[in-house]
């Protein structure tokens, strides 16, 4: 299964088969910064569950910008009629 870059700093991520106890657990982990997955007894899961970080990731991005741009642009259309002399 292809693995989607890292969220954090877009670098490659590879699936690790961990040993615990008498059990394998799968982790996902960049091997740029080090952030990992939690770990999993099923290896698709943990792969699809990596998969979505990135997608959760650009919408926290988009969320942020817009709560940033709204209070922008309500400051910029109250200073744009104070200077053309327009009021409520």
């Amino acid at each position: 299964m292809k693995l989607e870059k890292c969220p954090c700093c877009l670098g490659e991520a590879e699936l690790a088969e961990l040993a615990v106890g008498n059990s394998e657990m799968w982790q996902v982990t960049c091997t740029s910064c080090g952030l990992s997955s939690e770990l999993d007894d099923d290896k698709v899961f943990s792969a699809e569950r990596w998969n979505k970080r990135l997608e959760r990731s650009r919408l926290k991005m988009w969320v942020t910008l817009l709560a940033a741009f709204i209070p922008f642009l309500v400051v910029s259309a109250f200073l744009a009629g104070s200077f053309l002399g327009l009021r409520l």
